[in-house]
């Protein structure tokens, strides 16, 4: 269904009922656009209340549906927080919660850091008390934070992938938007994301785009750093991957992107099957999924650590690993470090934490 979807706003799709949805999908997001510009508006005007938290909050969001990296920033974020010996909290509205109570962005499990707390919920203002109350943080990050108002935040930082700036320009549900591009202006701190995957050519061009909103950036690179096979939770090297036959899937906002980090990674793929944003995989999906890699002839399968953790490698055939990725600032890392210092009322330097 995600694909077909894709494929009918994006203008692959030809005929009759394509060019008819694509006339509902358009006058849909006119309502999109007039409820959100509302909603702003009010909560501009002071008729929907923000709340000022008693602690420094800042926020990681994007204009996009997706698919920018936020999660592996938010996790780099925490790391230099920590660094600083600062707890921190990070409140996410919980994308695709299983039946367990767990959700889809648990991968921070694996930071392994101590002064880290992620909670999740619709209610955000709510969990900020519980983070302040209950765990005494020093900072909290809201995790795709842009378009949430009802917590004042002290640092905005926006995120854009490189290799798909603004989603070819057309709002949510048409297109891939949930605000245009001229709303960047409305950030503290902007990140490009993926910027090792496109040309100097294109970031060039990008970077140029950006000078109009007179804001700093930072240009960061997806790193890949271990594989874990997840039936015996083991790390291994990235050469684990290389020449190895892979059945490879995801339900990720960017999924050619995890497809080209394994290619780069001299994996060969035998198939490669893309699943909606935050999807929870069903039993049906893991049967299909298993018997689709051993008649591809598969060594193994190897998918996110995002979608990993809705998954038991006891389900599969054959084995299952996850590739783990973290963030590397490339360029602007001393104006990452400056805003941090200057939200958190530093005068020294702190050496940078990858």
């Amino acid at each position: 269904m995600r694909q077909y979807y894709l494929s009918v706003i994006m203008g692959r799709r030809r005929g009759l009922g394509a060019m008819l949805l694509r006339i509902l999908l358009a006058a849909a997001t006119v309502v999109y656009y007039s409820l959100h510009k509302t909603r702003q508006l009010l909560y501009g005007i002071g008729l929907l209340p923000s709340v000022r938290l008693g602690v420094p909050v800042i926020s990681v969001g994007n204009l996009t549906a997706g698919g920018t990296g936020k999660t592996p920033f938010v996790e780099m974020l925490a790391r230099r927080l920590a660094k600083r010996a600062m707890r921190v909290a990070i409140l996410s509205r919980g994308y695709g919660r299983r039946a367990d109570g767990g959700d889809d962005e648990e991968a921070f499990a694996e930071m392994e850091l101590e002064n880290v707390v992620r909670l999740t919920g619709r209610n955000r203002v709510a969990l900020a008390r519980r983070a302040i109350q209950d765990y005494r943080v020093d900072v909290i990050i809201l995790d795709d934070g842009f378009q949430h108002y009802r917590i004042k935040r002290d640092l905005d930082i926006l995120m854009i992938d490189a290799t798909n700036p603004f989603a070819g320009g057309l709002l949510i549900p048409r297109g891939l938007l949930r605000e245009r591009a001229p709303c960047a202006a409305r950030a503290d701190f902007i990140v490009l994301s993926r910027c090792d995957q496109v040309t100097s050519a294109e970031l060039t061009v990008l970077r140029e785009g950006l000078d109009r909103f007179g804001k700093p950036v930072a240009e960061t690179s997806h790193r890949p750093i271990c594989v874990r096979t997840l039936s015996n939770k083991k790390r291994q090297g990235l050469d684990w991957l290389r020449d190895r036959r892979m059945y490879a899937f995801c339900g990720i906002g960017n999924p050619e992107a995890f497809r080209r980090t394994l290619e780069s990674l001299g994996t060969e793929i035998v198939k490669f099957r893309a699943f909606p944003d935050h999807h929870l995989y069903t039993p049906q999906d893991v049967r299909h999924l298993s018997v689709e890699a051993q008649e591809f002839m598969a060594d193994g399968l190897i998918t996110t650590e995002k979608d990993a953790t809705k998954l038991s490698a006891d389900a599969f055939g054959l084995p299952l690993a996850a590739l783990r990725v973290e963030v590397e600032v490339t360029r602007g890392s001393d104006r990452l470090e400056s805003c941090l210092r200057a939200l958190l009322r530093e005068t020294a330097p702190v050496t940078a934490v990858r």
